[in-house]
């Protein structure tokens, strides 16, 4: 195993849109580095391919499937996985969409929407929720 320049032991990261992409190279590394890792990706087939993966580096993994553009699903998780890892020390609120399956000319406002509650509203929500746990922690 490559020696890692941080040692996350003892930590707990959160990577949305961890299933794929950079969000799962920012898992990847993480977990590389010692660090207990969640993911939170919609699609739960991925979500549990990665979860393999990241088993691989010896570190505690999770995954959830949430929508990060819905408030209420964002508060339930970040409290079900701060009660499950027992703390959550880092946040990379990576998920996000930017293709909608329509010409520009064509699209809705309401297409266009869902791509700002996601990208937009879904990292707000996302670090909102983990500050709150992380004052609430140094309190």
């Amino acid at each position: 195993m490559t020696r890692s320049p941080f040692d996350l032991r003892g930590k707990v990261a959160l990577v949305t849109g961890g299933n794929r992409g950079i969000g799962l190279a920012m898992a990847e590394a993480l977990a590389i580095a010692g660090a207990d890792v969640a993911i939170w990706g919609t699609n739960a087939a991925r979500n549990e391919t990665v979860l393999a993966q990241l088993r691989q580096h010896g570190t505690r993994v999770s995954a959830a499937v949430v929508d990060v553009s819905d408030e209420a699903a964002v508060v339930a998780e970040m409290k079900a996985l701060a009660t499950q890892m027992g703390r959550i020390d880092t946040v990379v609120a990576n998920a996000g969409i930017g293709v909608v399956p329509t010409p520009f000319t064509k699209q809705s406002l309401e297409q266009w929407r869902a791509v700002f509650a996601v990208n937009l509203e879904g990292a707000f929500l996302t670090l909102r929720e983990a500050a709150r746990h992380m004052q609430a922690r140094a309190e």
